[in-house]
Formats: structure tokens, C-alpha cells, sequence
């Protein structure tokens, strides 16, 4: 029983310092999954809503956050930890893109009930704000 606490202690010590992102990638897809379920009882009610797709979850979390800690590995035993003066950056690019996926994720579900694009609401968001100090440097 020593010998696995002592084993399991190790391995939460070294990979404390991704810590952040592993949690970041848990609740990105936290949030997809529940928006998933949202988007399909609303749609189709709770007939539409099957538990056999929640093993895709398990599938993905763990790909995810394998290949993060593959990529925090890589950082540290052949980059010394740092590319270009970045720390972890294989890590966190890794962490970056599977987020970028979530969230496009949570956007197409969104769309689904009937929403604007994410990408097309902060394209008009940053128009406006671009208005907004274009008149402001106006008055200026």
C-alpha cells in the first residue's frame, strides 16, 4: 500500500506544474458535454438524450490530457523545459488547440438551437469597438 501512495504521490508532484492546464481541458469539456446534453433534450427531447455517448467523453478526456502530459514530457526531457524562452510551450500550444476544438464545439451546438456564430458576434463586437475609438479619437 506504501509503495502505491509513494508511486501516486510522485506522479501528482511532477505533474503539478501543468496542473492549471489539465483542469482548464477538464472543464472545457465539462462545458461541452453539458451543452451537448442541453442541445439534444432540448431538441429532441429526453428520447434524444442516450447514455452510451457519454463513453465518448471518457474516450476524449482521455486523449486530451494524455497527450498534454505527452507534450509537458517532451518539454521537459528534450527542451529543458522551455522553447524560445517560453515555458511549457508544447504544453500549452497542445492545451490551446484542444480548447480551440471545445469551444468551436460549444459554438456548433449553439448554432444548432438557432444562435449567431461565436466568431460572428466577436467579429461585430470588435467592429464596433473599432467605431467607438475611431469616434472617440473623433472628438479628440
Amino acid at each position: 500500500m506504501k509503495i502505491i501512495t509513494y508511486l501516486l504521490t510522485s506522479i501528482s508532484l511532477f505533474l503539478l506544474p501543468i496542473k492549471g492546464l489539465l483542469i482548464t481541458m477538464i472543464m472545457f469539456i465539462v462545458l461541452d458535454s453539458v451543452m451537448a446534453i442541453y442541445v439534444a433534450v432540448k431538441l429532441g427531447g429526453w428520447n434524444a438524450f442516450k447514455s452510451t455517448k457519454f463513453f465518448n467523453i471518457v474516450v476524449k478526456s482521455f486523449f486530451y490530457l494524455f497527450t498534454i502530459i505527452l507534450a509537458y514530457f517532451v518539454d521537459i526531457f528534450m527542451f529543458e523545459g522551455s522553447i524560445l524562452d517560453i515555458k511549457l510551450l508544447l504544453a500549452k500550444s497542445m492545451t490551446s488547440a484542444w480548447v480551440f476544438i471545445e469551444v468551436k464545439s460549444c459554438d456548433e451546438n449553439s448554432m444548432k438551437l438557432g444562435n449567431k456564430s461565436l466568431w460572428v458576434l466577436i467579429k461585430s463586437f470588435t467592429t464596433k469597438i473599432k467605431s467607438i475609438k475611431k469616434d472617440l479619437n473623433d472628438i479628440i
